[in-house]
């Protein structure tokens, strides 16, 4: 058996993890980089008077997405930990918000007081275009995303849907490379070093914010 036809049956998984351990190999003579963890809260957006906003996942689906999402993002060092996976019942909307933006729309549908203020928050919904969104405070993604598939992509849409949304999270643009994880509707997965050092800086800065204020020292006795 060849070496091109034993990779031609690979899982993308099995690429990515390798992948993953060859970069952090590369320079044996220097420390590998501190691993991120990154907390997620994941909503599973129920409803039902409006059929897009109600997913079909599963906590189960949920564990796979994030084991490839992990996989895809292991070569920045960064590491999504499920803080939670839970209903969340979209809000009705009133007469004036029925008119909004698609992405407005579909923010104002759901309940802030679910929303985690130090973990990224994911959404899933049934329906939403093109596949998913970031709005600077939550992550929509829809479970019927459709990509275009790529030599080499991810082996499947929401995992590689919901890292390209993190990416936007962590303070990425879009750059349209076929290849790329920021590439808009493809099943690349890439992220050049520029794009690991940006995420890298911003995945630390929201672990600074997050973590809970020193308490002051005691006083001194009298």
């Amino acid at each position: 058996m060849t070496a091109s036809f034993t990779m031609k049956f690979l899982s993308p998984a099995l690429i990515l993890m390798g992948l993953a351990t060859a970069l952090f190999a590369e320079d044996a003579g220097k420390p590998a980089p501190t691993i991120l963890k990154l907390p997620v809260r994941v909503h599973l957006m129920q409803s039902a008077t409006t059929p897009a906003m109600q997913t079909t996942l599963t906590e189960p689906d949920i564990r796979r997405i994030f084991a490839k999402v992990n996989m895809v993002w292991a070569p920045a060092g960064i590491q999504l930990q499920i803080e939670s996976i839970g209903p969340s019942q979209a809000v009705e909307l009133n007469e004036e918000q029925r008119f909004l933006p698609e992405y407005d729309k579909v923010g104002a549908m759901i309940p802030q007081d679910r929303l985690s203020a130090t973990a990224i928050n994911v959404c899933y919904v049934k329906e939403v275009s093109p596949n998913g969104f970031y709005n600077g405070k939550l992550i929509v993604v829809k479970d019927t995303a459709a990509l275009k598939e790529v030599a080499g992509g991810l082996d499947e849409p929401l995992p590689r849907v919901t890292s390209h949304e993190i990416g936007h999270a962590l303070g990425l643009p879009h750059r349209q490379d076929t290849t790329n994880l920021m590439q808009s509707g493809t099943t690349g997965y890439s992220l050049n070093e520029s794009e690991i050092a940006t995420t890298r800086e911003n995945a630390q800065e929201r672990l600074q914010k997050a973590r809970p204020p020193e308490a002051a020292p005691n006083p001194p006795p009298p």
